[in-house]
């Protein structure tokens, strides 16, 4: 009888070996984050390993976002898990154009309004006090008359997104931030226009406003209710665009 070459259960190649050991390296505290790697040298030395082996399994571990290579000087501990997920779901985006959008926009509006839902059960005082800094941030911005250039709404796209990210750290659950990164940073640059106009801004504000109003009063009904309806008004924004 033969048996087939994908059945037999093959030991792991010693590249992955190796990648696994230096990743467990970073999990245990051994390596944190921002820490440059020995030389290549030292390191062969010390994992037995040959050049060759080593630079695969540092191949493996930048895809998966736990290194991170620094052109002129290194690679360091990154721990940046969203980038290789931010990375796929951009190309499913590019691949999909708008509609590509559209559908990740979805699933985000599924994890936001949960999100929120949570957050108004969980936050802290400080917690709230810091959404509050972020909307009043947000609406001295928007009191910055004429046209806007292009930096200027990208700082206002960034920190509107800090509101949406530090509602999902309120949660307490840290994995609510790391999906709501990559699915956001997935299809943001393509929206980047979307507050150059002072009203769009205002009615975000507001809203974030409700959310925070929920969110103060403990009530996770009214806060999914009104994350709801902003991202609503979000989409339809961005699609008038």
């Amino acid at each position: 009888m033969r048996i087939s070459g994908d059945r037999v259960n093959r030991p792991p190649k010693l590249h992955s070996l190796v990648a696994e050991r230096l990743q467990q390296m970073v999990l245990d505290g051994s390596w944190r984050r921002g820490t440059q790697l020995p030389a290549e040298r030292l390191l062969c030395e010390q994992l037995g390993v040959s050049r060759t082996v080593l630079r695969e399994s540092i191949s493996i571990l930048r895809a998966r976002g736990v290194l991170k290579d620094v052109p002129g000087k290194g690679t360091f501990v990154w721990q940046n898990v969203t980038e290789p997920l931010k990375e796929l779901l951009t190309l499913f985006v590019s691949s999909n154009k708008l509609d590509g959008s559209v559908q990740l926009f979805e699933v985000r509006t599924l994890l936001e309004v949960e999100i929120a839902g949570l957050a108004a059960e969980r936050a802290s005082p400080s917690d709230i006090a810091e959404l509050e800094k972020i909307n009043d941030a947000l609406g001295r911005m928007n009191r910055i008359v004429g046209p806007w250039t292009e930096d200027r709404v990208r700082r206002y796209n960034d920190q509107d997104f800090d509101f949406h990210l530090k509602l999902a750290k309120c949660t307490k659950n840290e994995l609510f931030a790391v999906l709501l990164t990559a699915l956001t940073g997935s299809f943001l640059d393509s929206w980047d226009h979307l507050h150059n106009q002072p009203e769009t801004r205002r009615q975000g504000i507001q809203m974030h406003e409700r959310i925070l109003k929920a969110v103060r009063a403990k009530d996770p009904r009214a806060a999914r209710k009104a994350t709801r309806n902003n991202l609503k008004a979000f989409l339809k924004a961005s699609l008038k665009e």
